[in-house]
């Protein structure tokens, strides 16, 4: 008589049981000739509050051309050979998706995202951490103050990096619908996609950068989001939530996969206050 493996996911998200157990999180990265950002990209994992051992990293190389999976192997030999510390592990994939070395198409990238998803999510892992490979900072404190605010998509305030200091927006694509921008959609094709950036503020969104003052506001309702850093309950992606490669809703990639969210019925947020620093 042969059995059957059952798996439990009636618990995996629930408030209870985060209070209770330590959640097993997964970072997921796309690398595509970023070799030298891989120091700091370790560096900022490592330094993390959450306990490494409920970490676990995927990382998919793509179309690279510099010594970029050669630079992440030596990262893995360092971290998880030490006496202590390690991640539960680092997973890493390599497949080549026709990305153009200057421009890279969201529809691609939205394959080469959910390609990452469908290798690395293990019925373990509670949230998903979506982390570009060029931040130059967040609180080491970030995934544990996600974990506890238990939502079910949260994106922080992404800012660029400046000597300066002066604040400047980096990612545009975190953004509320507005009654103008609806309006303008209304006349659009079924197919018409909106370009990130430009048309986010010519049709009128209110773009969470320029939310930086809304000090009363912890967290404000999004239609829109990018992918500098984002977290996703788990279970949201296994019952379908990917990164659309097709037009949905005027919108591709991690836009649309937001549109996909909320139309599912589960909510997407975010945080005014909470920055992080883009390189």
């Amino acid at each position: 008589m042969q059995f059957r493996k059952q798996h439990n996911y009636f618990n995996l998200n629930d408030d209870r049981n985060n209070r209770k157990n330590s959640q097993h999180i997964l970072v997921l990265t796309h690398l595509q000739n970023h070799e030298t950002y891989l120091d700091h990209y370790f560096e900022l994992l490592d330094k993390s509050s959450y306990t490494n051992k409920y970490i676990s990293i995927g990382l998919l190389v793509t179309d690279s051309t510099d010594n970029t999976l050669l630079k992440v192997y030596q990262h893995i030999g360092r971290l998880q050979n030490r006496w202590r510390n390690q991640f539960y592990s680092i997973d890493v994939y390599q497949k080549d998706f026709g990305f153009n070395r200057k421009i890279r198409s969201p529809t691609t990238l939205a394959r080469a995202r959910n390609f990452l998803l469908s290798l690395t999510l293990k019925d373990y892992h509670n949230f998903v951490f979506w982390v570009d490979v060029e931040l130059y900072s967040y609180p080491n404190t970030i995934f544990s103050d996600f974990v506890l605010m238990n939502l079910d998509v949260v994106v922080p305030n992404c800012f660029k990096k400046r000597n300066d200091n002066l604040l400047e927006g980096y990612d545009l694509s975190n953004w509320q619908e507005s009654d103008e921008s609806l309006r303008y959609q209304q006349q659009l094709l079924l197919n018409q996609v909106l370009i990130k950036d430009y048309d986010n503020v010519s049709i009128g969104r209110n773009l969470l950068v320029n939310m930086i003052t809304h000090i009363n506001l912890d967290k404000v309702p999004l239609d829109g989001i990018g992918a500098t850093f984002t977290m996703v309950k788990a279970t949201i992606h296994r019952e379908g939530a990917v990164f659309p490669p097709f037009v949905y809703q005027h919108e591709l990639n991690t836009e649309g996969f937001a549109k996909i969210v909320k139309a599912m019925g589960f909510s997407v947020y975010g945080l005014p206050t909470y920055i992080i620093y883009h390189f």
